[in-house]
């Protein structure tokens, strides 16, 4: 029989840690053997306090050579990480419905770095990371103070913007990161900085570029360059650096596809992008956008069509020309463009960009800027033609990016504002396109000037009062004519109610619509209704091209 002796749990656990420190001497100073291998062991090793858990925890395939502080990819992680701060904004958006009012605030946090472009030094974020912002402010690594910043230029199309801090303190010690004026390869290897969400100091993901092609930006207008990387982007890293193996700044990090079919895509703004958007600044002190060439345009796809317009070596097919821009010079619909810049059109709309890579033709017009001349060849009549086109920056029908504050005016209780994607997503939320009425999304759809000046008038609502009684109903009707004179735009109307004598003040919507108002009895009952309803003033106007917006 075999007894067993329990001994009290403190004098167990006194003999098996006695038991580990023997068996942790002895593998200091002797030789494993395993399957007749023999291996020498791993030297114990002195842990400094401040060393990285991280480091210590990784495999010896990834220590082998690296010294503290450094990674697969080489150099000083915390060079990189001074100078990348959290930001953090306040933001006040305008309550497009009744622009006189804002939304209530929110706030957000975001990415920036320095840089250093051409031999200067330049705070970047995202555009969107600033948008609306009404206090802006910044931390640096490891650090609580917060740091006052300003908003001192922003590019919505780019999604970039740039800041500024007065506090000569926020400086010191900071590194600005080199720009690499390359575009890097498929494959190279990349890592994302910035404070995204799930904690509160920096976070360092790593991947490689997965492509590199035109695509839309969220925040923006039309189609630049990009860069997909594999890389996590999450809420928060937007306006951080994205670092090559060189610890140079490729891009900027803005944006990533979440559609629940897809994973690990993130889209970097590249460093020519930025570069291109910082020279425009430089020059102008404004934002001044990127070329474009001023144009709707058809692939050339297939082979009858091809044939009927005589454009057998490809080329693509000029179906509308925006009658505000240079292209209205020189450009028909029905043209056929064969090459712009001196690279050919492909029948599907693409250049050739790299070795085995092809890039939408926009690309060519986006490195340039508005007003700059690029050479064309185009083909009308069976006739090739050689053309300079002027570039430009589309400003559009229905802007993304109204300018601030919205503008709006007041007369009688009517309530008149311009037509803005803002406004749309205020009043239908995001599926505005499948819910705003016909009349005010086919403007928003085909999105082209007939007059520089032109927009889009909307009557937002009538404000209840006497004179008003069973108009109410009339909301977010587009107004076409006053007094049998068409609306250019709310400026026009401003005029045409300040300078009219007329009795009778008329006016024409959509639907063959008409409202008829005293003019006098109107203009007297304006101070009585902005009073009743809490409104400040009768009207925001702005000038005319200004109201365009982008």
């Amino acid at each position: 029989m075999i007894t067993l002796v329990q001994k009290p749990a403190s004098s167990c656990r006194h003999h098996m840690r006695a038991a580990i420190r023997m068996m942790a001497s002895k593998a200091a100073d002797t030789s494993v053997h395993s399957g007749g291998l023999s291996t020498s062991a791993i030297p114990r090793r002195t842990v400094h306090p401040s060393a990285d858990k991280a480091d210590i925890l990784a495999p010896r395939s990834w220590r082998r050579g690296r010294t503290r502080g450094q990674n697969r990819l080489g150099g000083d992680v915390e060079l990189g990480l001074s100078a990348v701060f959290k930001v953090l904004a306040t933001h006040c958006e305008p309550y497009y419905t009744m622009p006189w009012s804002t939304s209530p605030q929110t706030t957000s946090s975001a990415s920036a770095c320095a840089l250093m472009i051409s031999g200067k030094r330049f705070l970047v974020t995202n555009a969107h990371a600033v948008h609306h912002a009404s206090l802006v402010e910044l931390q640096r690594p490891g650090e609580d103070t917060k740091h006052i910043a300003q908003v001192v230029c922003r590019g919505p199309d780019c999604d970039l913007a740039l800041l500024d801090v007065e506090d000569g303190a926020f400086w010191d010690q900071v590194e600005p990161i080199p720009l690499c004026r390359s575009i890097p390869s498929l494959n190279d290897r990349v890592r994302v900085c910035g404070y995204p969400v799930g904690g509160d100091n920096a976070s360092i993901t790593e991947g490689v570029v997965s492509r590199v092609d035109m695509q839309p930006y969220r925040h923006g207008l039309l189609s630049l360059l990009a860069l997909q990387i594999d890389a996590a982007i999450n809420p928060g890293n937007s306006g951080g650096p994205t670092l090559d193996t060189k610890h140079r700044c490729v891009g900027v990090a803005f944006q990533s596809l979440r559609d629940g079919e897809t994973e690990n895509i993130g889209y970097v703004i590249p460093a020519e992008v930025i570069e291109q958007f910082v020279a425009g600044y430089q020059q102008h002190s404004k934002y001044v956008g990127f070329g474009h060439h001023g144009f709707a345009w058809q692939p050339l796809d297939n082979n009858a069509l091809r044939e009927a317009l005589g454009a057998s070596n490809g080329g693509i097919l000029v179906k509308r020309v925006d009658p505000t821009s240079p292209a209205s010079k020189i450009l028909k619909e029905r043209d056929v463009l064969l090459s712009i810049g001196g690279h050919a059109i492909g029948s599907g709309g693409t250049v050739q960009f790299r070795r085995r890579e092809r890039i939408a033709f926009p690309y060519i017009t986006s490195r340039l800027s508005p007003g700059d001349m690029v050479p064309t060849e185009v083909l009308r009549d069976g006739i090739v033609q050689c053309q300079e086109l002027e570039l430009t920056w589309p400003r559009i029908l229905v802007p993304v990016h109204p300018v601030q504050p919205p503008a709006y005016l007041i007369f009688g209780g009517l309530v008149f504002v311009p037509l803005s994607e803002p406004y749309l997503r205020s009043e239908w939320g995001e599926l505005f396109e499948e819910r705003a009425p016909i009349h005010l999304i086919e403007p928003w759809f085909k999105n082209m000037h007939h007059v520089p000046e032109e927009e889009v008038v909307v009557l937002s609502s009538v404000l209840a009062s006497p004179l008003t009684a069973g108009l109410t109903h009339f909301m977010n009707r587009r107004l076409l004519k006053f007094n049998g004179v068409r609306v250019l735009n709310l400026t026009h109307l401003a005029e045409m109610l300040d300078s009219s004598t007329e009795k009778w003040i008329t006016l024409l919507l959509d639907e063959e619509d008409i409202i008829a108002l005293p003019r006098c009895e109107a203009t007297e009952l304006t101070a009585k209704v902005m009073q009743a309803n809490l409104i400040p003033t009768a009207r925001c106007l702005h000038t005319s091209l200004e109201s365009c917006g982008t």
